[in-house]
């Protein structure tokens, strides 16, 4: 791949030597060993420069840290902390919500991983890359939409590289320990939209949660067999839109009734129960207004959980 092609890339597409070194915690030289040895993918410029893939570094930062895909809650914190030294050593990863737009709707699924996997990588925590980024790029696409500035194909486009980016995103996060707590996400009733669904179960499963997904367009009677099939400590909705919504109220209380006979907790989320009245006919231990809402909710509940277990033993 020639360096024209490299630099033209915005949001960090690639990565220096130096740069990967930092992130790694090694000497350039170690680098260039396992460059060359093939241990670690690499591209050269026309000039002979390597160049690294964000997703490449991660991936390879993983195997060395344990040589699984699960890590202990000590060595993701370790993870953490060193990602907070190399942000504030280098000052990149940072990647505008407009640049990754623009990404998505030429649909340039390969562009956009790389910029939100590089941001992970110099110290953005998933929540904050989900709140501050990817909803409001998308948040963009529905505007332009709406106001007939970008066509159905365009915002389908769109919303099929951000899924692509985000399995991508998935696929290197740091991993805590599996916690022993189960978690069901799904969307609502008659609502497509994916998004927010498969953020949720990224970032639980970031935090050690075990999580079944239903997708979208899942009824509120179908979300209560699953919650008495499966008694998950934690269930979260999203809906951008309510239809029927006598119907869907009357639905949920009885959703509710087995929630609280199996000790769920419920989390609601989505433009559609953003409104306070309609959030009085849909109560729940927690409306989260963003990710990092959800992501605090859920860290407290195992926390409790993990209380509980102990002071049972």
């Amino acid at each position: 791949m020639g360096a024209e092609n490299m630099s033209s890339v915005s949001g960090g597409r690639w990565l220096t030597s130096k740069e990967a070194a930092r992130l790694l915690g090694v000497s350039e030289a170690s680098i260039k060993r396992w460059a060359n040895s093939g241990l670690l993918s690499s591209e050269k410029t026309a000039g002979g420069h390597r160049r690294f893939r964000p997703e490449d570094v991660a991936v390879f930062r993983r195997g060395r840290a344990n040589g699984t895909e699960r890590r202990t809650t000590a060595t993701v914190v370790q993870l953490q902390e060193r990602r907070k030294v190399v942000s504030g050593a280098t000052g990149g990863g940072n990647v505008s919500y407009q640049v990754l737009f623009e990404a998505l709707v030429e649909g340039r699924a390969e562009e956009a991983s790389a910029m939100l996997v590089n941001a992970y990588l110099h110290g953005h925590n998933l929540a904050s890359l989900f709140d501050e980024v990817l909803s409001r790029a998308m948040h963009r696409v529905g505007e332009l939409w709406y106001e007939g500035k970008l066509s159905v194909a365009q915002e389908h486009v769109a919303t099929r590289t951000v899924l692509s980016a985000l399995q991508r995103l998935r696929g290197v996060i740091d991993v805590a320990e599996e916690n022993g707590l189960l978690a069901v996400c799904c969307g609502g009733e008659d609502d497509f939209h994916e998004l927010s669904v498969q953020c949720t179960q990224v970032l639980l499963e970031s935090e050690g949660w075990r999580v079944i997904n239903l997708g979208p367009n899942t009824p509120f009677f179908a979300l209560s067999e699953a919650t008495k099939g499966s008694t998950p400590q934690l269930v979260c909705v999203s809906a951008t839109i309510l239809y029927n919504l006598d119907r869907a109220v009357r639905e949920y209380k009885e959703f509710c009734e087995v929630a609280r006979s199996k000790g769920t907790a419920i989390v609601l989320g989505g433009a559609g129960l953003s409104d306070d009245s309609i959030r009085k006919r849909f109560p729940a231990e927690l409306h989260a207004d963003t990710f990092r809402h959800l992501m605090i909710f859920a860290t407290a509940l195992a926390s409790e959980a993990q209380k509980a277990r102990a002071d049972v033993t």
